[in-house]
């Protein structure tokens, strides 16, 4: 089951086309070492959902239910909750992530690192209990915090 997971998850995030205003990359690493990228994805964040669309839409990858906190401005979640929704709704088995969103108008860095996250911009990081890593980044199509 957890292989068919992640291969749907692969499947959603296949980009065939970009929609205007969609800014995002998903890279998935399998356990094999190989890797998929896919430009293109649109990202939405809003109460405390984020949810990361294919530019083609068939597939969306909805993170959730997180406990969040402030490190400066910088908002960091731990996500609880992590679905794939193609053709119904599949929970998708994950061990650890973490996303970190700025919420500002300037750009941020990651405390103790170089990284910078522009304004509006996410890095989210996954490992699923499969072994699979899945990384994210860009910025939102839409802000619609509540």
């Amino acid at each position: 089951m957890r292989l068919l997971t992640i291969g749907m998850l692969a499947v959603a995030m296949m980009a065939t086309s970009a929609p205007a205003g969609a800014y995002g990359t998903a890279r998935v690493q399998q356990p094999d070492g190989s890797v998929q990228i896919y430009e293109h994805v649109s990202m939405v964040y809003s109460d405390q959902h984020l949810t990361i669309t294919s530019a083609d839409g068939k597939g969306v990858l909805v993170i959730s239910k997180g406990a969040c906190s402030y490190i400066g401005r910088l908002q960091r979640c731990f996500p609880y909750e992590m679905y794939l929704d193609q053709n119904g709704q599949h929970p998708l088995d994950f061990e650890h992530g973490t996303v970190y969103y700025n919420p500002t108008g300037d750009m941020l860095t990651l405390p103790y690192s170089t990284t910078q996250i522009p304004p509006k911009g996410i890095i989210c990081s996954i490992k699923t209990k499969a072994g699979t890593y899945i990384s994210i980044h860009g910025k939102l199509d839409k802000d619609q915090k509540s």
